[in-house]
């Protein structure tokens, strides 16, 4: 048997949604006060599935959930609250751009462990007197609290973190308006990582019938490993990978090419998405990724071959 928890505070409605791998698998929701949820009722809809549920509660009670799953194999488990006070993005952040254009911009894959992180979050907080953001671990233990700062708005909060070398959410807590506790977790389970992939950004655009070559760079931020990258894209536009393996030390750095020919005749209308994954080849295997869009536009004069 197998238990999570959550706290819910005061949010509109619950909706649980399950999926099991095997027939006689089960799951029971236990209310903070009325116990054991088993049927329908005024304020309860259960839809049963062959193999799942899902489990709707209007006017949920006030504290924390318990999830009970029986029986063995996978489980799949969702929950979404409706709250006036929610968690409408969050995202690390780099600063970037063009002089006279700078801004944040998301960074590429997840968020290097031991290292200062930069966090965006939005959040919907007309309905909350006070806000207070924490990192949480994947049991929603504190790990500790954040600093982030209102910016231009009451619904906009940046901060910069040092990151813990374990899996992490971010979760905010406080009082709403009405003076009684609230909690949120952002849905997202972050895993800082040892390695940093990142596009150079020389160009986005691909012109139909041309060849071009992108560059990426891999930085390594643990001790000295060996790293393999995988390279795909969504339009088998992606030609050539040099390397493709490669050791590197303490903060060393590789400059990944990645050549990318587009037939002519390629639509205007498509775009490709190149996916370049950097993977340790032993011990712990530390990953990390980068994406990078492409435009195929109207064919080069002279295209570069």
């Amino acid at each position: 048997m197998g238990r999570e928890k959550g706290s819910l505070v005061l949010p509109n409605r619950i909706t649980f949604a399950f999926s099991f791998g095997a027939e006689g698998d089960n799951v029971t929701i236990v209310a903070p006060s009325r116990g054991a949820i088993t049927q329908n009722s005024s304020d309860t809809e259960i839809t049963e599935l062959r193999c799942g549920r899902i489990v709707t509660v209007a006017s949920p009670d006030i504290g924390n959930w318990h999830i009970e799953l029986t029986g063995k194999g996978r489980f799949w488990v969702e929950a979404q609250a409706q709250s006036d006070i929610h968690f409408v993005d969050l995202e690390f952040v780099r600063a970037g751009g063009r002089p006279g254009h700078e801004g944040w911009f998301r960074i590429d894959g997840q968020p290097i462990a031991g290292r200062p992180a930069t966090i965006r979050a939005l959040l919907s907080s007309a309905e909350a007197r006070t806000v207070q953001f924490y990192l949480a671990g994947e049991r929603g233990e504190t790990i500790r609290t954040l600093q982030l700062q209102p910016l231009n708005s009451t619904e906009e909060f940046f901060g910069t973190v040092d990151l813990p070398g374990m899996p992490f959410r971010i979760a905010v807590k406080g009082l709403d308006s009405n003076g009684r506790q609230y909690q949120r977790f952002f849905a997202h389970l972050f895993h800082p990582g040892g390695v940093e992939v990142s596009w150079n950004r020389t160009f986005d655009e691909l012109p139909a019938g041309s060849s071009r070559q992108a560059e990426f760079t891999v930085r390594n931020t643990g001790y000295s490993r060996t790293f393999r990258l995988t390279v795909t894209d969504t339009r088998h536009f992606v030609s050539k990978v040099e390397p493709t393996e490669f050791t590197l030390g303490p903060d060393q750095l590789e400059t990944v090419r990645v050549a990318l020919t587009v037939p002519p005749g390629t639509s205007q209308a498509i775009g490709d998405d190149v996916v370049v994954v950097a993977t340790s080849t032993a011990g712990p295997a530390p990953s990390n990724s980068s994406i990078a869009h492409f435009s195929v536009t109207v064919p080069a004069s002279n295209p570069s071959r």
